[in-house]
């Protein structure tokens, strides 16, 4: 789940903020579609990450958050985001000659 495309961009903005709107995350996703986006929101739902509360409201208002199960990736994830930090590869390199035959 967590290595399908845009599942921890979604993860990683839902960090940011108690709640957020769909709208609200889509603006910060650049490239990611609303039906990306709400497929990605359902599957992190039904996998116990993120929860949604729909208000009964005209229109309606919809605030997702972070489960607690999901808050104990946090730390996870900004090691990851440390350690792609570190290994970065400069602008303007190119793969080595063995990474390309890969």
């Amino acid at each position: 789940m967590l290595g399908r495309r845009w599942s921890l961009h979604i993860i990683k903005n839902l960090s940011t903020k108690e709640v957020i709107r769909f709208n609200e995350l889509k603006r910060a996703l650049a490239g990611i579609s609303s039906t990306v986006l709400a497929e990605r929101l359902l599957e992190l739902e039904r996998e116990g990450l993120v929860t949604k509360k729909i208000y009964p409201e005209v229109p309606p208002r919809v605030e997702y958050s972070m489960t607690p199960q999901a808050r104990e990736l946090e730390v996870i994830i900004k090691e990851l985001a440390r350690w792609a930090n570190k290994w970065k590869r400069p602008e303007g390199l190119k793969p080595t000659v063995a990474a390309q035959k890969k």
